[in-house]
């Protein structure tokens, strides 16, 4: 899926302006790739993830717009480099899992929502705005139309399609069957990582139902013919003993049941194999 153009115009050239500040200076915004989860044990070697360690880019990214936006505002929002790096923490847990084009769309409709830098609940109000302008719903929603739809999914008409894989990843049934403390982790993960794909441009469908016309009555009426003529009765007298086909495919119930019209009809001088 093509990003909508106006969503273009906002992201190319902050993109841009964002890539000019990768190497964050360390006054007032602070250096919190090398800084951040100082407070580990010294014994725990290991580094942050990439996914953790693109967060802390994103989030430095973010605070060296804010930086320019607001200025002196910034300056009084953060008085010490101390402020700036425990604010950067909590920005990036509550920022994780969320890319880049996202983030640089509500950074830029901060200055025309705030005249102070914004707190993390503001800026994640303007993330779901975000997810409007690819024509996504957020995690959230995506999360109760997915569960309110789970019976018959591929009939459903989606929001997005993204709902729709998300669910499938997820497994249909869970939603189903299991709690939302086990349900909606799985499911958020999921769609987070569909709604990257669909930010990168690629153009999902949701496979449709393909209708197999349904011959069975055509062909019972042909069966029951035949037999009836092989044995000189009538069709009335043959029809009960194919009750096996009105079973499903493939299941032991309808494997009995063929089991026993086969029996009956080679004593009644049938000779031939019924039909699976």
């Amino acid at each position: 899926m093509k990003e909508p153009q106006a969503v273009q115009n906002l992201i190319k050239p902050l993109e841009n302006k964002l890539a000019t500040h990768s190497q964050t200076s360390t006054t007032q915004t602070g250096d919190y790739a090398n800084s951040a989860y100082q407070g580990k044990s010294a014994g725990q070697e290991s580094g942050p993830t990439e996914a953790e360690q693109q967060t802390r880019v994103l989030v430095n990214m973010i605070f060296a717009r804010f930086k320019a936006i607001y200025t002196h505002k910034f300056a009084s929002a953060y008085s010490t480099l101390e402020e700036v790096k425990l604010a950067k923490r909590e920005w990036a847990v509550a920022l994780k899992g969320f890319q880049e084009p996202l983030l640089a769309y509500a950074v830029e409709r901060t200055k025309e929502e705030y005249a102070w830098p914004p707190t993390i609940s503001e800026f994640l109000k303007l993330i779901s705005t975000a997810y409007k302008a690819y024509g996504l719903a957020n995690p959230r929603a995506a999360y109760l139309e997915a569960c309110a739809c789970r019976t018959d999914p591929l009939s459903y008409k989606w929001s997005h399609p993204a709902v729709f894989f998300a669910g499938s990843e997820t497994d249909w049934y869970k939603l189903k069957s299991e709690e939302e403390r086990v349900s909606w982790p799985l499911f958020e993960q999921n769609y987070l990582a569909i709604v990257d794909r669909v930010i990168a441009g690629e153009r999902l469908v949701i496979p449709k139902v393909v209708m197999i016309e349904n011959k069975q009555t055509v062909n019972l009426n042909n069966l029951t013919s035949k037999i009836a003529k092989a044995l000189s009765l009538e069709e009335d007298d043959i029809a009960p003993l194919l009750y096996y086909t009105q079973k499903t495919q493939g299941t032991g119930v309808r494997t009995r049941y063929r089991e026993i019209a086969q029996k009956k009809l080679m004593e009644m001088g049938y000779k031939e194999t019924l039909p699976e």
